[in-house]
């Protein structure tokens, strides 16, 4: 059966930070290196070529380094291995697809991973997810290091000081969460916080030139696609109960979820609950997995 291909809008972050100049300010916070916007060509992908999603920013500075940006407003264990995929789709249309059979070494700009967090869960202000604590106890020969910051307002993440375009958009997500978190419809919060910005001097060229309903159709869409998520992921996991899936894949299923938490707990110094919390456990299956953790 053929599958249909989604369309896509915009994530608010994607339409802000895809954009040379405000590249160059993250770059220059992150590296610690100045480089014009010239010099910065920008290598997002529109749709990846296994179609279901999109990167949220990458960028080449000077063909010499590639920098990937994600957004996330909830942990995820798996972006190594997302990160991956987008990279190697990124070298194999940035290398003639003849050169890697040539005997000479081919020259490729250096990868650097970083997820900007800005969820609800308390979260440290910086910490790293790598590819290897997928394989478990197998030594592997492959590393991917994705450093992942958290840009709310509340973990004094010191690139905040430095990057007045991700302060601003710092800002702008909290004063809608907020807004919402009182009782203003998304609706009536989405203007309020353009307001707020351009007050307060948070990206006014971005705010002022956008219209009210565009910005709201993207953080509505981020905010439908949350819930989504969510849906999907209750709906899945009830229907794999209902239907008797086979006892080797649930099996599978339950060691890779303990694995995982098991992760979480050794890298991030997290209790058991807390890595629950943050993999977004059912409550009811819980206490399952905090026995498969601690199971010696």
């Amino acid at each position: 059966m053929r599958q249909t291909k989604r369309t896509y809008k915009d994530s608010l972050f994607r339409d802000i930070f895809n954009n040379e100049k405000r590249l160059s300010e993250i770059y220059a916070s992150l590296a610690g290196s100045i480089v014009e916007p010239s010099e910065i060509r920008i290598t997002t992908m529109n749709e990846t070529f296994f179609s279901s999603e999109k990167n949220d920013v990458s960028f080449l500075v000077q063909d010499r380094h590639i920098v990937l940006l994600e957004h996330q407003s909830t942990v995820n264990a798996n972006m190594p291995l997302r990160l991956l995929w987008y990279v190697a789709e990124l070298y194999r249309q940035y290398v003639d697809p003849k050169a890697p059979y040539r005997s000479k070494r081919i020259a490729l700009p250096a990868p650097t991973f970083y997820v900007f967090y800005n969820g609800w869960v308390e979260m440290p202000q910086e910490w790293q997810l790598r590819l290897s604590d997928s394989f478990g106890d197998a030594a592997g020969a492959m590393e991917l290091i994705v450093n992942v910051l958290n840009i709310n307002a509340e973990a004094e993440h010191p690139i905040l000081a430095r990057c007045v375009p991700l302060r601003a958009y710092s800002a702008f997500v909290a004063k809608v969460r907020d807004c919402v978190h009182s009782g203003t419809a998304l609706a009536r919060a989405v203007p309020e916080a353009i307001r707020y910005c351009i007050a307060h001097n948070y990206l006014p060229e971005y705010f002022t030139n956008k219209l009210e309903k565009e910005v709201f159709d993207m953080v509505n869409f981020e905010w439908d696609e949350e819930l989504a998520r969510q849906v999907r992921a209750e709906e899945a996991w009830e229907d794999g109960m209902e239907s008797g899936m086979q006892q080797g894949m649930q099996q599978g299923m339950q060691q890779a979820l303990a694995a995982s938490i098991g992760n979480l707990m050794k890298s991030m110094n997290f209790s058991v609950d807390k890595a629950m919390d943050v993999l977004q456990i059912p409550p009811a299956e819980r206490a399952k997995y905090a026995a498969l953790v601690q199971a010696p």
